[in-house]
């Protein structure tokens, strides 16, 4: 591995070897990876450079997220940075010549390498990154260099392109995640595979079938739920309780209905006039969901109202079938935010439950 202030700054940081098997890593990823990536991997595990980015290594360590997770993040994050900057969807790896991320910033940035440009050894480093300002103003810096001279390039004049730039960083580098020791970090291929909460994507219905792909937590005591409510949100409430579905859905404790959380109802649902609607769960992004209270309430149809658009048509659908629906990657109607295409249906079906007041 060539790079005099790379090679200088390496030179300072205490090794910390750790056993990587690159040709599962490989198998898993699809590629070879270039070999100044592997040399630091097995040497030092994940880097920091400048106070700012990290290089990940396939590597474990307690308490962060594993090596697979990690780049499936940087790909979500910067499939949403492109949206909201109106910027073609990027093409990842294992598409034919797509980017495949290895490494992210403090401020939102992605490090890819270009897999288009030939063997893994003459792979230049991209990077998304984001210009100063409000939300939205990400943009591509073609770096035109391999790792190395990429990390030489961060610690001296920095790199840019098109109104978008990344250092110069300061000439330090550390063993990441402040220097504690890491694991073998095994692929998710086989394990997944054999996940018991797997059967939950495809068997069953109802609280049974979300139960096999969700456990409920253990040692709670259930919420009591006026018999006036649907059915199956009674059900919910006592196996689960109130919480946050994939850190986005967050189903309201029952004392809560009727108040809105704060946030007044005034839309008309359906299109048509004022309805009788009972909100229960709203989104991070400020979507909320409730029924439209009409007929016994095992029937109230849901309505879905998005924070920036029209609310659609109430659904003729319980809560219990839209949530299992949209954990197993098919939401009803479009109802809830997509999946994560990167990120295993099984990873993505969490539940968190409201901590107590």
């Amino acid at each position: 591995m060539n790079g005099g202030i790379v090679h200088d700054l390496l030179s300072a940081v205490t090794p910390e070897p750790t056993r990587i098997d690159w040709g599962r890593v490989e198998g898993w990823l699809g590629t070879a990876l270039p070999t100044a990536y592997r040399q630091i991997a097995d040497r030092f595990g994940s880097l920091l450079v400048g106070d700012w980015l990290w290089i990940h290594a396939p590597v474990r360590l307690a308490g962060y997220p594993t090596f697979d997770k990690e780049l499936a993040g940087i790909r979500f994050e910067a499939r949403d940075a492109c949206d909201a900057a109106r910027l073609p969807a990027p093409r990842f790896h294992p598409k034919r010549g797509g980017l495949l991320p290895f490494g992210s910033g403090r401020g939102g940035e992605g490090l890819f390498w270009d897999t288009a440009a030939g063997a893994p050894e003459e792979w230049p480093v991209v990077v998304l990154a984001h210009a100063p300002g409000a939300y939205g103003n990400a943009g591509w810096i073609h770096s035109g260099r391999t790792l190395v001279p990429f990390l030489e390039a961060l610690v001296t004049t920095g790199v840019g392109q098109g109104g978008h730039s990344l250092g110069p960083l300061p000439a330090r580098i550390d063993r990441a995640y402040g220097g504690r020791a890491t694991s073998y970090w095994t692929p998710p291929d086989r394990a997944a595979r054999s996940d018991p909460r797997r059967k939950g994507l495809t068997s069953g219905a109802g609280l049974n079938a979300l139960q096999v792909l969700v456990p409920p937590p253990e040692g709670r005591e259930p919420s009591v739920v006026d018999e006036g409510l649907p059915g199956d949100y009674r059900a919910l409430m006592a196996a689960y309780g109130p919480g946050a579905w994939r850190g986005w859905l967050r189903v309201w404790h029952p004392d809560d209905l009727g108040s809105s959380m704060g946030r007044p109802f005034l839309d008309p649902v359906a299109g048509s006039g004022e309805v009788d609607f009972l909100p229960f769960a709203d989104s991070i992004d400020g979507d909320v969901l409730g029924w439209v209270r009409e007929g016994p309430p095992d029937r109230w149809p849901l309505a879905w109202v998005p924070r920036h658009s029209d609310p659609g048509q109430a659904m003729r659908v319980t809560f219990t079938a839209a949530l299992l629906a949209w954990l197993r990657g098919t939401p009803v109607d479009g109802v809830f935010g997509a999946h994560d295409p990167d990120v295993d249906l099984v990873d993505q079906a969490t539940f968190a439950p409201r901590e107590s007041a």
